[in-house]
């Protein structure tokens, strides 16, 4: 089969940091292609290359016989990009941003409408929404319209479902299969393993070199170490006696809309506790009632010990958070960002000191004290931001899908990291949308249109709903939605 795309002894420093090392490698027309590799691999710099973004320093890259530098405006009609994060406006409704895509590239929706009807037809009931008022599935599903209006040859999706729920993945996967159909050339990257599974062919970077290139099945077989790291074990501990988190009957209603619908659990001190649900279940509404960062509309709940609903500032100190979106500063060394978070919550000196000596030795950051956080890569961050979120040494840690885009053995490393905090005494309240992640809590629940439908172990859903892994409970419940996930992402 004749290959569309070629990349020839490329190579990118930035600085005294080589991202890209004599890579080379051919894609072939009509198929689905995975670069695949570790945080820090030189991925998302090959996507802009590919993209005509960046300028090789060496080698040469041709799609469809274009090359990315001397025929870069040729080659931008020929090419849709994807990048990881949200890449349109905001402001602007669905049907705004589309038209407005469509317009750059001298098209009309009613041209290519038939390369994306498939897809839009699913958010066109929204078409007057603001686009950043879409949950996350919805906005993928923008994006992607927008990155094919054009009708490329060529689409280049960097991570595309970071972020996205289990159920809104399977869609989005299915959609690509039908673009392969279609004639469209796809390269993605992703660190999900079952989509991993779904390309035809792979490359594996590490260390900006690219190690292998082969099928799905042979790449994981080949490197497992990396790619398909051993489960964590560890003894569940139960639920204590001794309360952390317990709310009756809480709801939360932004008009007449319920996002929240008097859910009611309780969470043992210690215990790490998976809170699931499809994108606009209303995991986030509740975490932020929880976090005192949001008055419920009714109902009771309390903290740490301390009432929801009138010690909202009392539960702020007692609590860690850390969001997908990190709260780290980019423009602050890591240990300074280490010292501003611990001086917001009061500790002296001499045990910032101590504290940050150990926490850099645990993380393996020693040599990392200087650097600028923006320079880090993506797992190491999350590393950071969680061990700050916890350095306080907090009751309880909010994580709100700390692990969204991170290679397989980058979570198993932040795993490990959860599990030392639950032994030290610390209660994990944690969403995900990694359905093997759901299998390293103690207990989950899972929310349905505002409600939790379900709360067990993770062995004792399975034995429920007669299914042989969480990521099967997860899509029987979710398939139970009748609202619509568009309004409150």
């Amino acid at each position: 089969m004749e290959s569309i795309v070629k990349v020839e002894g490329v190579s990118k420093h930035y600085g005294s940091v080589q991202a890209l090392d004599d890579v080379s490698f051919e894609v072939r027309s009509g198929e689905i292609f995975g670069l695949i590799g570790p945080d820090g691999a030189g991925k998302s710099t090959l996507f802009r290359m590919l993209a005509t973004l960046l300028c090789p320093e060496s080698g040469r890259i041709t799609v469809d016989g274009l090359d990315v530098v001397g025929d870069y405006r040729k080659l931008r009609a020929c090419v849709g990009y994807m990048p990881g994060r949200f890449s349109l406006y905001p402001d602007l409704t669905v049907e705004e941003n589309l038209n407005f895509f469509a317009t750059l590239f001298g098209t009309s929706v009613r041209e290519n409408y038939h390369l994306v009807e498939d897809i839009y037809k699913q958010i066109e009931p929204f078409k007057t929404r603001r686009a950043g008022k879409l949950s996350g599935g919805m906005k993928q599903k923008l994006a992607l319209s927008c990155a094919l209006i054009h009708k490329p040859m060529v689409l280049l999706l960097d991570e595309p479902t970071t972020g996205v729920d289990p159920v809104s993945r399977k869609e989005f996967w299915e959609m690509l299969r039908r673009l392969k159909r279609e004639g469209i050339t796809i390269i993605v990257s992703t660190p999900y393993l079952d989509e991993i599974r779904s390309c035809d062919r792979m490359a594996f970077l590490y260390g900006g070199a690219v190690k292998g290139i082969d099928t799905p099945a042979i790449m994981l077989e080949r490197f497992a170490d990396i790619l398909c790291p051993p489960g964590l074990q560890r003894e569940p501990a139960g639920v204590r006696s001794e309360c952390a988190i317990e709310v009756h009957d809480l709801v939360k209603r932004f008009g007449t809309f319920t996002a929240v619908d008097h859910i009611s659990f309780r969470v043992g001190k210690g215990e790490i506790f998976g809170f699931l649900g499809a994108n606009g279940a209303g995991k986030t509404t509740a975490m932020r009632m929880l976090c005192g960062l949001s008055y419920p509309t009714s109902g009771t709940g309390r903290v740490a010990g301390f009432d929801i609903n009138t010690q909202q500032e009392e539960i702020k100190k007692h609590i860690g958070y850390m969001s997908q979106k990190f709260s780290l500063y980019d423009d602050l060394k890591v240990w300074e960002n280490i010292r501003l978070f611990a001086g917001i919550y009061g500790l002296s000196d001499e045990v910032i000191a101590r504290r940050t000596d150990e926490m850099l030795h645990t993380l393996g950051l020693e040599a990392e004290r200087n650097t600028m956080v923006k320079s880090l890569p993506l797992g190491w961050k999350q590393k950071l931001a969680f061990s700050v979120a916890t350095f306080h040494r907090p009751d309880i840690v909010f994580l709100d899908e700390p692990t969204g885009g991170v290679d397989p053995k980058t979570r198993r490393q932040f795993w490990e990291l959860i599990y030392q905090a639950a032994d030290q005494g610390i209660t994990i309240f944690v969403t995900t949308h990694y359905m093997d992640e759901a299998e390293f809590c103690g207990r989950v629940s899972i929310m349905v249109d505002g409600k939790i439908r379900a709360l067990d172990t993770p062995e004792g859903l399975k034995r429920t709903f007669g299914e042989k892994d969480m990521d099967g409970v997860f899509h029987r419940l979710a398939r139970e939605a009748t609202r619509n996930a568009e309004i409150y992402g």
